[in-house]
């Protein structure tokens, strides 16, 4: 697993702070998609320029090193900060219980769990609209949340 001890840790976040609406985490999903298409166009093409047959490249091992990357994605960038690139445009990160990034076992649960929660119609997502605390089946299975950082929760936007 990538673990970046050496990157200094956002600071915990209030226990008070508000859950994310599901139009941020939508949004942030959204960017966060142009992302992982963007790789998986790049680790694509050199599988097929650097395997023998590019034929070969399909079926369900190709599937699931596509799957692999959109893990790698995710659990870095939530080990790193708590935000992928999109969730920190829309002013969202995951947290755990206590407010700080979660460990990687979280990280691990949570990406499956959400696999399974977005894959069923996206039920687990939209669990969000009935539940009061706003959190997806996701959250509730892992220990986590998404919470809103507020209008300027960057030290560049408020320079």
């Amino acid at each position: 697993m990538i673990e970046c001890g050496a990157m200094k840790s956002p600071a915990p976040v209030a226990p008070d702070a508000p859950n994310s609406s599901l139009i941020r985490r939508l949004a942030a999903l959204v960017y966060d998609s142009f992302l992982v298409v963007a790789i998986w166009m790049l680790s694509t093409t050199l599988l097929v320029a650097f395997v023998a047959d590019g034929d070969r490249v399909q079926g369900w091992p190709f599937q699931l090193f596509l799957y692999a990357e959109l893990f790698a994605f995710y659990y870095a960038f939530w080990r790193m900060k708590g935000q992928t690139l999109g969730m920190q445009v829309w002013k969202i990160r995951v947290v755990n219980e206590s407010g700080e990034i979660p460990d990687g076992e979280q990280c691990v649960l949570r990406f499956l769990a959400a696999t399974l929660s977005i894959a069923v119609l996206g039920l687990g997502l939209f669990w969000i609209l009935v539940d009061r605390k706003n959190l997806a089946l996701h959250d509730l299975a892992t220990g986590t949340r998404v919470v809103y950082l507020g209008d300027k929760p960057y030290d560049s936007e408020r320079a």
